[in-house]
């Protein structure tokens, strides 16, 4: 359990009914840490010898330290970097719950393993009170909250993006900070290395706070936060890809 994170009184002490959503990480049934440990192991076991990922940054992550969470905002390339960077984060004793499309609920197996890891579901075809609601608690009570604002998987600079801005809405909710993230390496090998090996490299930001903003409105200072935290998110992006010009 990380240090930043504050435990508190689970809702519910019973594991039949359990609500995955309303409960820290932590205070899960003892089943469920089990499984959520295990489950952690086999991936970093497996991604450290498929996917060996380079952190930078892990410093600025700071939730917790004032009793309130962080939203951590992220490209995405793949299916790899959701992986490498949750798991990675947990081996440093930091829990990260991912929104995830809530169509992967009609799963039941998928809907009971992402329940017990944290996971979090939203529709992002409509005001997902429920999931913003999710998203606000679990930052109140100090953990962190992953969401990618690109909504799909970017293949290639060309390919047309249209930014979500919910995680603005939700860190305003919690008065929370955001958390710029990027990387590269993730994406197909076959397209961006000759090998047909990825090594993603991830760089995490400074934090955002609401209290840096120019603007003074609430709808203008959501969307400064969007602003600002997408331009450092490319910024980070551009910046690794300076380092390591071999990755995409």
């Amino acid at each position: 359990m990380s240090d930043t994170q504050t435990k508190v009184k689970a809702k519910s002490t019973k594991h039949k009914g359990f609500d995955y959503l309303r409960n820290s990480i932590v205070n899960f049934p003892a089943c469920a840490r089990a499984l959520y440990a295990f489950v952690f192991s086999v991936l970093h076991a497996f991604s450290s010898i498929v996917y060996p990922t380079t952190f930078r940054g892990v410093e600025n992550l700071t939730a917790g330290e004032d009793g309130k969470g962080e939203v951590l905002v992220m490209n995405h390339v793949s299916m790899v970097e959701p992986v490498v960077f949750i798991v990675g984060l947990w081996r440093r004793g930091i829990h990260v719950r991912p929104l995830y499309k809530i169509d992967f609920d009609k799963i039941p197996p998928a809907r009971w393993l992402f329940r017990r890891v944290g996971g979090i579901p939203v529709d992002r075809g409509s005001a997902d009170l429920k999931a913003l609601k999710a998203c606000r608690d679990a930052l109140r009570r100090g953990e962190y909250v992953l969401v990618y604002p690109e909504g799909t998987r970017v293949k290639n600079d060309e390919q047309p993006v249209e930014l979500h801005g919910g995680f603005a809405m939700i860190a305003q909710m919690a008065r929370a900070s955001v958390v710029p993230c990027a990387v590269v390496g993730a994406a197909d090998p076959y397209k961006t290395r000759k090998t047909r090996r990825r090594m993603p490299k991830i760089a995490i930001g400074k934090p955002i706070s609401f209290d840096e903003l120019e603007a003074t409105d609430r709808k203008g200072r959501v969307s400064e936060m969007e602003r600002v935290a997408m331009n450092d998110v490319y910024a980070l992006r551009d910046e690794l890809r300076n380092d390591y010009p071999e990755l995409w």
